[in-house]
C-alpha cells in the first residue's frame, strides 16, 4: 500500500513539475514579446513609420527584458536560512510555529559552514499541512540558488565543488518538511536523517562563477512503527543544463534511542558480483606499497605523489597541478591501511581507508544544532577520495598532469545510510571493492564503497563510478591566478609571471581568421586547452590527446604575436612570424645572474619559443593521427649585444625555412633574429623536429669514443661542493649565479694542463630532483629539462674555469658577458633530461684563452651526459669578463 500511494504521489508530482516549467517558459515567452517601450517616437501607437530607401534604420540595442520567473510562496535570503538553521523559526514562518521555537530538536538546514544554499527562491506548498486533517495536500516544492565564488571554502584544487558537496547543497528538503509542520508533529523527539537515494551525476562539477539551481519535490510520506517517513527527488541546473539529479530519495525522523540501536546497512556486497562487461585492467605503474600512512595520505592530497607511492611515480614530481583528492577540512582520509589490485571478493581490487572521529571535528558545527552528526555526503565524499586514491595506486595519475577526478557522468549509483558518525564515535572505515578497472584513455574505477562507523556499516554506495578526466590549469588560473611556487631556492609568485587577473595588451596583436594571438593565447599554449592557444583546429587536443607546448613560466618568454605570414595549419615553407616579450625590470633572472644582464639561456628561449609557436600555427601536429613530442635538435647563433634591465622589449622574427617528414616524424628549420628595439642581439638558424613518443624510449644519444666514456669517472683529487656557496665563486662581482639558475652542483673534475690545447679539462654534476621548476615549466604533461639551461650549465662550468684560473683577477669590478658577443655559438641535442634521469654530468675542454682591449677571455667545447648517455654537445662557447 505504501509502494502504490509513492507511485501515485510521484506520478501526481512529475505532472506538478511539468505545469511549473511550463508556466515559466510562457512568461519567459511573454517577456520576450513584451511591447516596445514608448521611449522611441517611432514605435509608439499612431505614429506612422517613415521607409526610406535601403535598410531600415537601426534602433539602439537594448537588452532583452524577459520578465523574472515568480515562483509561489516565501522567498529567504541567506541572512534568513542562518536564522532558521539556529534561531527562532516562528520568526520568519509565521505565529502557528511557535511551539517549536521550544524543541531543543527540529528539522533544520545545516548552520555554516555546511549550510550550502544560499536563497530559497520559492516554496509552493501549504504551510503546517501535515497538521491538516483529511486528504490535504502534504507533498510540495522549494526551489533553492548555491553560489559557488572563488572564495567558497569547499573548492578544490581545480576549483570546483566536491562531489558530495553538491549533493548536500540540495539540502532544502529539511526546510520544505520544516514547512510542512514535520516538527510541529515530532515535538522535538525526533531527529532527521537521510536513508539513501540514486544519484546521477551529469556533466563536470560546477566551478567558481556558476549558480546552482535546485528544484526539490516531496513526493508523499509513510509511517512504519511510530517512524514517519517522506520520499523526495530533486534536479540540479546550471544555466539550464542538468548536472545532477537525485532519485527515489528517503529520509525519516527518529529518536535517540532508536538511531543509537540501528543495525547498519544489511547484506553483504559480495552478494551482487560484478558483470562480464566491466574491464579488469591492469596498473599502469606497480606500486611497491600495501598501505599508506598519514603523511603519505596528506602528501597525495598536497599534489605530491612521488611522496605517497614511492619509485615509479618520478615524473609525477613534475607536475604543474597533479591530480588529487580534496585537503585541508575536506580530506576525509587519514591513512590507507589496505591496497590489493587483485583483493577484494571477487579478487578485482580492494582498498581500505580510515580516519579518527573526534569531538571538535569541524562537521559537528551546526550539524545540526543540538543534534551533531556527520553529514552523508560527506561519507560519500570520502568515499569518493578513497576510490581517487585507488586509481593513483595504480598508476593512472603519472602521466596525466593537470587531469582531476569527477563522478562518471550519467551513471547512477545508489546511497544507503543506515547509522550515524557523531562526536562519541571513534573511527570511520572505507573500503573500496573494486568492480571493474579501465586503464583509459580515460581511466575509471566502478566499485561498491562501504563506510563502517566504529564497527556498524553506515554507509554503502553501490555501483559507484569514478574517472579521471583532462583538465588545463589555466582554467582555474585565469580567474585569479595560480598559486606561489616555492623553486629551487627561490620562491617565485606565478600569479605575477603569468596569471591573467587584471592583464591589459599594451599593444595591437595578430589577429588570424577573427583569433587574437595574445597573451592569453600564449598562455594557453603553456598550460590552457589548445583550442584557446590556436583556434577551432586545435579542438581535437581539447581531450585526451596532446599537442607540443610552450614553456610555462617562469620560463615562459613570449607576450604577444605582432605579425604572423602564411596560412594557418598549411604546413608552408616561408611562413613568418614575430613576436615581442616584455622584459620586466625585476625578472628572475637578472637577480639570479648578476643583477642587470639577461643569461643566455633565457635570450636562447626567446629566440627558440616563437618557432616552436610557428612550427604549430601552420598545423604540424594536425598531420598525425598520434600524439607527437617537439624538440630543439641544432642550432648555431652569434650573439651581437647583451640583454640588460634597461631594455622594454625584444622582438623576435621567426621564419620556417624548410619542411621535411619522414613517418610520423616531422623536421623543420628556421632562421631567426632577436632585436632590443632596432638593435641586433642574437642571430641563429636552428632545427627542430616533431616526434613519436616512442622515438625517445631507447635514446642512443651523441655517438662517444671510449676514452669520452671513460672521462665521466677518471678520478681527481680537485672537487668543490657548490651547493654550499663558497665566498670566493659567489661573493664577488664576477660569480656563478643563484641556486634558481645555477645548473651545476659540484665540480668533480679539474685538470688544468689536460685537454688538445693543454688549457684544461673540467666535469661537473648536477644531481636530478624530478620537482625542480624548469621540469614544471618545460613542458606540461612532457617535462623535460630545456637544452638551454644545458647549455647554461656548461657556460657555468667555463666561469667557474676562469675564476679558478684567475681571468677575474686585477680587473676593476669585473663581471662575465652571459656569452661571447662576435663568436658562434655551436649546438646538438640527441636526447633529453627528464624527471627518470638520476645524474647530469657536463664534461668540458678548453680550447683557446686569451685577451684583447675588451677583456679576458677563454672558449671551450663540452658534452653533457643524462645518467651514462651523451645527449648534448656544444663547440664555440665563450664567456669574457668585462
Amino acid at each position: 500500500m505504501t509502494a502504490l500511494h509513492r507511485d501515485v504521489m510521484a506520478g501526481q508530482a512529475h505532472l506538478h513539475a511539468r505545469f511549473l516549467r511550463l508556466t515559466e517558459q510562457s512568461l519567459a515567452a511573454l517577456g520576450r514579446a513584451a511591447p516596445p517601450t514608448a521611449a522611441d517616437p517611432r514605435q509608439r501607437p499612431g505614429v506612422p513609420r517613415t521607409r526610406t530607401s535601403g535598410p531600415p534604420p537601426v534602433a539602439p540595442a537594448e537588452p532583452c527584458r524577459s520578465l523574472p520567473v515568480v515562483r509561489p510562496g516565501p522567498t529567504f535570503d541567506r541572512a534568513q536560512l542562518e536564522h532558521l538553521a539556529s534561531g527562532r523559526v516562528s520568526d520568519l514562518f509565521g505565529p502557528v510555529f511557535a511551539p517549536q521555537d521550544a524543541y531543543a530538536v527540529q528539522t533544520r538546514m545545516p548552520e555554516p559552514p555546511m549550510l550550502l544554499a544560499d536563497r530559497v527562491t520559492g516554496i509552493d506548498a501549504e504551510p503546517a499541512a501535515l497538521l491538516a486533517p483529511g486528504p490535504a495536500n502534504r507533498q510540495g516544492t522549494i526551489w533553492t540558488e548555491t553560489d559557488v565564488t572563488l572564495d567558497s571554502w569547499y573548492l578544490d584544487a581545480t576549483g570546483r565543488m566536491p562531489c558530495g558537496l553538491m549533493v548536500e547543497a540540495g539540502q532544502a528538503d529539511l526546510l520544505l518538511i520544516s514547512w510542512l509542520g514535520i516538527d510541529l508533529l515530532n515535538r522535538g523527539e525526533r531527529a532527521y536523517r537521510l536513508l539513501g537515494c540514486e544519484l546521477t551525476y551529469h556533466g563536470s562539477p560546477p566551478r567558481a562563477g556558476e549558480t546552482l539551481s535546485y528544484e526539490i519535490h516531496i513526493d508523499g510520506h509513510a509511517e512504519h512503527d511510530g517512524v514517519r517517513l517522506f520520499f523526495f527527488h530533486y534536479d540540479c541546473h546550471v544555466d539550464g543544463e542538468l548536472r545532477l539529479s537525485v532519485r527515489k530519495a528517503q529520509a525519516g525522523f527518529f529518536t535517540r534511542d532508536e538511531l543509537a540501536r540501528s543495525a547498519g546497512v544489511q547484506g553483504d556486497p559480495a552478494a551482487d558480483p560484478p558483470g562480464p562487461d566491466l574491464p579488469t585492467d591492469p596498473p599502469a605503474v606497480r606500486c611497491t606499497h600495501g598501505s599508506f600512512d598519514a603523511d603519505r595520505v596528506r602528501a597525495f592530497s598536497e599534489g605530491r605523489p612521488a611522496d605517497c607511492f614511492g619509485p615509479g611515480w618520478e615524473r609525477a614530481a613534475a607536475h604543474v597541478r597533479s591530480p588529487r583528492i580534496d585537503s585541508g577540512r575536506l580530506r576525509l582520509l587519514r591513512e590507507v591501511t589496505a591496497f590489493d589490485p587483485a583483493g577484494g571478493p571477487w579478487g578485482r581490487g580492494y582498498l581500505r581507508a580510515e580516519t579518527p572521529v573526534a569531538p571538535d571535528d569541524w562537521f559537528f558545527d551546526g550539524h545540526f544544532k543540538n543534534d551533531p552528526c556527520m553529514p552523508g555526503t560527506l561519507m560519500l565524499q570520502g568515499g569518493m577520495q578513497a576510490m581517487a586514491f585507488y586509481l593513483a595506486a595504480m598508476g593512472f595519475t603519472v602521466d596525466r598532469d593537470g587531469w582531476r577526478f569527477e563522478p562518471v557522468d550519467g551513471a547512477p549509483s545508489t546511497a544507503e545510510c543506515r547509522g550515524q558518525a557523531t562526536p562519541r564515535s571513534r573511527r570511520i572505515v572505507y573500503e573500496v571493492f573494486v568492480r571493474g578497472v579501465s586503464a583509459g584513455p580515460v581511466p575509471t574505477l566502478y566499485a561498491d564503497v562501504l563506510g563502517t562507523v566504529d564497527g556498524c556499516r553506515a554507509f554503502h554506495g553501490r555501483h559507484v563510478g569514478l574517472r579521471l578526466v583532462p583538465d588545463w590549469p589555466l582554467t582555474h588560473w585565469r580567474q585569479l591566478g595560480p598559486p606561489a611556487r616555492q623553486t629551487s631556492g627561490t620562491p617565485v609568485p606565478l600569479a605575477s609571471l603569468g596569471g591573467l587577473v587584471g592583464h591589459r595588451e599594451p599593444s595591437a596583436t595578430a589577429v588570424v581568421d577573427g583569433f587574437a594571438f595574445d597573451y592569453a593565447s600564449l598562455l594557453a599554449c603553456a598550460w590552457g586547452r589548445p583550442s584557446e592557444a590556436f583556434g577551432p583546429a586545435y579542438a581535437r587536443f581539447d581531450g585526451t590527446r596532446r599537442s607540443a607546448r610552450l614553456p610555462g613560466p617562469p620560463y615562459h618568454f613570449m607576450s604577444r604575436i605582432v605579425e604572423v605570414e602564411g596560412p594557418p595549419n598549411g604546413m608552408a615553407e616561408g611562413s613568418r612570424v614575430v613576436a615581442e616579450y616584455d622584459v620586466p625590470d625585476r625578472a628572475w633572472y637578472f637577480e639570479q645572474n648578476d643583477g642587470r644582464t639577461m643569461p643566455f639561456a633565457v635570450l636562447m628561449e626567446i629566440a627558440l619559443q616563437p618557432c616552436g609557436w610557428l612550427a604549430t600555427y601552420v598545423g604540424s601536429a594536425l598531420t598525425s593521427d598520434i600524439d607527437l613530442l617537439f624538440r630543439n635538435l641544432d642550432g648555431s647563433g652569434t650573439v651581437i649585444g647583451a640583454v640588460t634591465d634597461a631594455t622594454a622589449t625584444v622582438r623576435t622574427h621567426a621564419e620556417l625555412t624548410r619542411v621535411s617528414r619522414g613517418g610520423d616524424m616531422i623536421v623543420e628549420s628556421f632562421t631567426v633574429r632577436c632585436f632590443a628595439g632596432t638593435r641586433l642581439v642574437f642571430d641563429l638558424s636552428t632545427v627542430f623536429g616533431f616526434f613519436p613518443r616512442s622515438a625517445f624510449e631507447q635514446q642512443t644519444g651523441i655517438p662517444v669514443s671510449t676514452d669520452d666514456r671513460a672521462a665521466l669517472t677518471a678520478p681527481c683529487d680537485h672537487t668543490v661542493d657548490l651547493t654550499t656557496r663558497p665566498a670566493a665563486l659567489f661573493d664577488g662581482p664576477a660569480r656563478l649565479p643563484g641556486p634558481m639558475l645555477l645548473m651545476i652542483d659540484r665540480v668533480t673534475g679539474y685538470w688544468p694542463d689536460a685537454g688538445r690545447a693543454g688549457l684544461g679539462r673540467l666535469r661537473s654534476e648536477k644531481d636530478v630532483d624530478a620537482g625542480e621548476w624548469f621540469f614544471k615549466a618545460h613542458f606540461f604533461q612532457d617535462p623535460v629539462q630545456p637544452g638551454s639551461l644545458g647549455i647554461e650549465a656548461m657556460g657555468q662550468l667555463l666561469r667557474y674555469y676562469m675564476i679558478e684560473r684567475g681571468l677575474t683577477d686585477g680587473i676593476p669590478s669585473p663581471r662575465f658577458e652571459p656569452v661571447m658577443a662576435g663568436r658562434e655559438v655551436t649546438w646538438k641535442y640527441r636526447g633529453q633530461i627528464t624527471p627518470e634521469t638520476r645524474l647530469i654530468t657536463v664534461d668540458m675542454e678548453i680550447t683557446a684563452v686569451g685577451e684583447d682591449a675588451t677583456g679576458r677571455w677563454a672558449v671551450a667545447e663540452a658534452t653533457l651526459w643524462g645518467d651514462d648517455t651523451c645527449v648534448y654537445r656544444a663547440r664555440g662557447i665563450g664567456v669574457r669578463v668585462l
